[in-house]
């Protein structure tokens, strides 16, 4: 036989096996459209399946036992398709049919899904609680609010007992029969000591945390400390953290495992704080007034944040309260503050405005560092409202400013300005959006001879940017979490400018860069012992140097733009192990990219002289390779932990000896490049009840840096090496209004280099 002989008995063959099989389906399908007249008595299912394939001439195959309880009502039909006569004498049973071969076969109906969501809220004022629990004991299910405090969880059609839960707060019960999806609104109570605590039982709950090794800090335990002459501070309460270190004392400054001060992304209402400190890093930017809650991510860093190496510090501002009036104050050596918060309308919308100002011309007249008169103040503002039950916008401000006047005839004024605008949106029970439009301002100046007019000269420096974002949140299940989202920043960089008497003198190159990403993200529950949380960052960098009035070395002048543009993958994964409810162990690797970087000449944690530039063409962006590993176990009223990690930096900038920033226009020349790594153990002991709470934390860490034509190529350690630090908080209720705290560090000393010869 011909091979085309072959290809036409093939052809031939296909096209009959179509026929043969569209013909039996459509056989198949005529059973379940024959038209069926009957009347059928209120019997047992299996009696009238029996009369049914007597009258029809269909076979129906099922298990007795199965079917042996289910019952039907009297029922007629006239002229009724068979398919839907079934669907209603089994619908009701919850069972189910399909057609094998020529047999109609019984079974039971898929359990049907459905989703319970909404928001957990304090029950006093309305605010929306981040990292509250909500659980249902009898699946063995639960799974904590997202950072808008909104809460999705789908479970199978029945009744079910749920908990909600949070630090704080009384545990809450509530009963609930789904058998649709459900929005419920719940709202939680401040724990009172005179009451009872709900108790869920450890060993029924399979714990399931969304947000994997992150810190979370709400209000009260931020306020509950002051520091320095009374202040209570955010930052410096996070420098009470374990691997999170000070290098020098009374700084806001976060150097975090290794990384230096510039590769911390601190947000504020999701916009960026570039300089987060007053009085160069006496006193934070945060008012404790206008805080709600603060998360901080060193280990695995969620695919949403991006543009920094070494952690993420998400700090989330009140909203107002939206059952009530109030107004709140107070005092201290350092400053004064104020705030009033409210309904716009009670229950659907709220406000809230703080104001906080030093009172250093007031205590403060020896001060040896400052004029008397410098002063520095911070503004928050507020509102929010609910337009409906599945959409809710927001809105806030912050405004804080520096006025220091030093002896020696100059002033030195900085302040951060930011804004953001966001629209939550439901789309149905499992799918969320946070969509934000944000505006972040930098800036400060420095005058020179400023009780001069003749010879008066200003330095100007700063970052604007303009943020759009939307991200997307899919709850598949109560184990299986789905994160995406895009976003895309403006970055407008002024590195230096120099005038003087209102004329224009020189400039560092000005730049415009457009910062933007895409993410995907998972989290879910291998089986009751494995969790594994993934991600993928995609970035994109472009940047545009604007070279102005600018001359080379040989007197030329430069007029140009010079491009850049960088696209970088960075994923990230975490895989932790649970071998009881009260124990985890850990591995996470993140890579992470950091385009924007602090050009830094002094040893000071955080200098409002010291200008951010972007990478370009002849710096490239930063990169980091982290490791780490950890384990958590956490006994009643305890918790214990451990953490080693390894860190690998790439294209670390130094500044050359002996370079200065200011009036300097070639100082990206000045700068060079090299690598560094970082390790070390970290161990930590808390008490977490009781009138006597506290923490006792050490850790060993070394950074080391290799910097072409420094050390003849040699490493050596960084300027924030710090190998050993412990450190002790401790808190003793006397009463239910008056405690003690007490606070201890040591740490051993920073590198120094000596001249010789």
């Amino acid at each position: 036989m011909s091979y085309r002989a072959i290809k036409k008995l093939f052809f031939l063959l296909l096209v009959f096996s179509f026929i043969y099989c569209g013909s039996l389906s459509a056989q198949q399908n005529e059973a379940l459209k024959r038209q069926v007249t009957i009347s059928l008595p209120a019997d047992s299912l299996i009696r009238t399946l029996l009369t049914l394939e007597k009258r029809t001439g269909v076979s129906f195959a099922f298990n007795p036992d199965k079917l042996r309880s289910k019952k039907v009502a009297a029922s007629k039909f006239v002229q009724t398709a068979l398919q839907q006569v079934l669907q209603q004498l089994l619908t009701p049973n919850n069972l189910n049919f399909s057609l094998v071969g020529n047999d109609i076969v019984i079974v039971p109906a898929a359990a049907r899904i459905w989703t319970i969501h909404g928001h957990v809220r304090d029950k006093t004022n309305g605010e929306e609680l981040i990292g509250a629990t909500v659980q249902i004991p009898g699946l063995e299910a639960g799974i904590t609010t997202n950072q808008y405090g909104f809460y999705s969880i789908s479970v199978p059609e029945g009744n079910y007992q749920f908990f909600i839960s949070h630090t704080g707060y009384e545990t809450q019960q509530k009963y609930i029969h789904l058998f649709n999806d459900v929005q419920e609104e719940i709202e939680l109570s401040v724990q009172s000591r005179n009451l009872e605590e709900v108790v869920i039982k450890p060993s029924l709950v399979t714990p399931n945390p969304i947000l994997l090794n992150e810190q979370n800090f709400t209000v009260k335990q931020l306020n509950n400390a002051a520091y320095y002459a009374g202040e209570t501070d955010v930052l410096k309460r996070l420098q009470m953290q374990n691997g999170i270190k000070a290098i020098t004392e009374g700084s806001s400054g976060l150097f975090v495992r290794g990384g230096n001060s510039d590769q911390n992304l601190i947000l504020l209402d999701e916009a960026v704080v570039y300089n987060p400190s007053h009085l160069y890093g006496l006193v934070s930017v945060f008012n404790s007034d206008a805080v709600n809650n603060l998360q901080v991510y060193r280990d695995y860093m969620p695919a949403n944040f991006g543009g920094r190496l070494s952690s993420v510090i998400v700090n989330r501002m009140a909203e107002g309260n939206s059952k009530e009036y109030h107004v709140n104050g107070g005092i201290n050596l350092m400053s004064a503050r104020i705030a009033a918060e409210g309904p716009i309308i009670k229950d659907k919308g709220s406000f809230i405005v703080a104001y906080r100002r030093s009172l250093l011309d007031v205590f403060q007249n020896r001060f040896k560092l400052f004029n008397p008169s410098s002063v520095y103040y911070d503004i928050n503002a507020k509102a929010n409202y609910k337009l409906d039950k599945d959409n809710s916008v927001f809105y806030s401000v912050y405004v804080g400013k520096d006025n220091l006047l030093s002896e020696n005839s100059y002033t030195n004024n900085w302040g951060n300005l930011t804004s953001t605008l966001r629209w939550n949106h439901i789309f149905n029970s499992r799918v969320f959006l946070n969509f934000s439009a944000i505006f972040s301002n930098y800036s400060n100046q420095l005058d020179l001879n400023a009780d001069t007019l003749s010879q008066k000269s200003q330095w100007n420096t700063g970052v604007k940017d303009l943020t759009l974002k939307a991200d997307y949140t899919y709850y598949r299940s109560p184990s299986n979490q789905i994160k995406f989202g895009i976003s895309t920043i403006y970055h407008r960089l002024i590195p230096g400018e120099m005038y003087r008497q209102n004329d224009f003198e020189f400039n560092i190159s000005r730049d415009k860069s457009i910062e933007s990403a895409i993410y995907y993200s998972q989290q879910m529950e291998l089986n009751k012992s494995f969790e594994l949380n993934y991600g993928l960052r995609l970035g994109y960098f472009r940047n545009v140097e604007e070279k102005r009035n600018l001359f080379d070395e040989s007197g030329n002048l430069l007029e140009r733009n010079e491009i850049r543009v960088f696209v970088k993958p960075e994923p990230r994964i975490n895989i932790s192990y649970l071998p009881t409810f009260n124990q985890r162990l850990f591995i996470t690797y993140n890579r992470n990219y950091q385009y924007l970087q602090l050009i830094q000449n002094s040893t000071l944690a955080f200098s409002s002289l010291e200008p951010w530039i972007p990478a370009s063409v002849s710096i490239n962006p930063q990169r980091s390779d982290h490791f780490s590993i950890g384990y958590r176990y956490a006994p009643e009223n305890y918790s214990f932990l451990a953490n080693a990690y390894y860190k690998k930096l790439n294209n670390q900038l130094d500044l050359m000896d002996h370079v200065q920033i200011i009036r300097n226009p070639f100082v990206r020349s000045h700068l060079r490049s090299g690598k560094s790594n970082a390790y070390g153990i970290e161990m930590e002991a808390n008490k977490t009840a009781g009138r006597f709470v506290g923490s006792l934390a050490y850790s060993y860490s070394r950074v080391f840096r290799k910097i072409a034509d420094l050390n003849f190529g040699n490493r050596f350690v960084a300027n924030y090496d710090i190998p050993h630090e412990l450190k002790l908080m401790a808190k003793f209720d006397l009463n239910s209004r008056l405690s003690l705290h007490s606070f201890f560090t040591y740490a051993t000393g920073r590198p120094l280099t000596l001249p010789v010869g």
